[in-house]
């Protein structure tokens, strides 16, 4: 059953799938799904970008230990590790949730070759910290990169929501998240 679900989420399809049936998907199969996820990421212009901003080469990517977990977010990164959302998987698509993984590297990278901590997310006004606008600015590009403008937007809008973030300032936060790095 294990490589039923790597095809359906990692070929993408339309079949839903049960949280209950995706957290019993062995660590194997997570693995392999993560692994594929970063082959592709290392072929990603975005990504490559990333890498060269922190003046890194791409394979670093082969270090990012990511998990699954049960977590309030769809991803974060915490204390090294990236961690994805059991959640993330419930759509049979794990290709269109690589952004997340763009994004989380993003700051991954910036804890790694920084010369001080990052600023964590829960210090203050979240999109306003220049770490999350970084890591939003190329998440951004990523999705409107592989699945078009109107995507990109669309999330953003989705994490304007969320945040209830409103008239002038969201206008202004929606251009600079959408805003080329």
């Amino acid at each position: 059953m294990d490589y039923q679900y790597f095809t359906i989420i990692c070929m993408g399809s339309d079949k839903k799938i049960p949280l209950e049936e995706v957290k019993k998907i062995s660590p194997k199969i997570l693995l392999l799904m993560i692994s594929r996820a970063k082959r592709y990421l290392k072929t990603d212009p975005t990504m490559q970008e990333i890498c060269k901003k922190y003046d890194t080469d791409i394979n670093i990517i082969d270090y990012i230990p990511i998990m699954f977990g049960h977590i309030d977010t769809s991803a974060k990164t915490d204390h090294g590790t990236i961690i994805l959302n059991y959640k993330l998987l419930c759509d049979g698509d794990f290709y269109k949730d690589f952004g997340y993984l763009v994004h989380e590297g993003t700051h991954w990278l910036q804890q790694l070759f920084r010369n001080k901590p990052t600023k964590s997310s829960n210090e203050g006004n979240y999109l306003d910290n220049l770490f999350e606008v970084e890591a939003f600015k190329f998440q951004s590009k990523y999705i409107a990169d592989h699945f078009g403008d109107q995507e990109a937007e669309g999330y953003i809008e989705g994490l304007l929501d969320h945040h209830d973030i409103k008239g002038k300032k969201r206008k202004n936060k929606e251009e600079e998240l959408l805003a080329k790095v």
